[in-house]
């Protein structure tokens, strides 16, 4: 499985087509910072490249491969771009949902099938 490679030239849009392609029960969801203690969060618009909405002083590159835990990806989105990003998945019942606690402490694939075996949404990027 090939890894991803995040940089701020990419478009919000095509990093989470291409994240959901790779662990298709997962979505990345991307928000400005501020948006952690927010009740309602809003997603950056999707045709905004990351470059454009980065507030972070990092390198702007981030490799996301299956083996990566979730929890490290969350944290490299903030250090690297100063945005906080949330690993997300859409339970069978059509409910969306944000890793936490057990669930940040696997890894991508990890995650991907334990969604797949509990019957989450498939391909729910958007």
């Amino acid at each position: 499985m090939a890894g991803i490679s995040v940089n701020g030239n990419k478009k919000i849009a095509t990093l989470q087509k291409e994240f959901n392609e790779q662990f298709p029960y997962l979505q990345l969801c991307i928000f400005y910072s501020y948006m952690r203690n927010e009740k309602s969060k809003t997603q950056l618009s999707g045709d905004k490249t990351l470059a454009s909405v980065r507030r972070g002083n990092g390198t702007g590159k981030i490799s996301i491969s299956g083996n990566k835990k979730i929890s490290s990806l969350e944290k490299e989105f903030d250090k690297e771009f100063g945005l906080y990003a949330q690993v997300c998945y859409t339970s069978s019942d059509g409910k969306g949902y944000y890793t936490s606690g057990s669930s940040d402490l696997m890894t991508l694939s990890a995650f991907n099938e334990f969604c797949k075996k509990n019957k989450c949404k498939k391909g729910v990027w958007r």
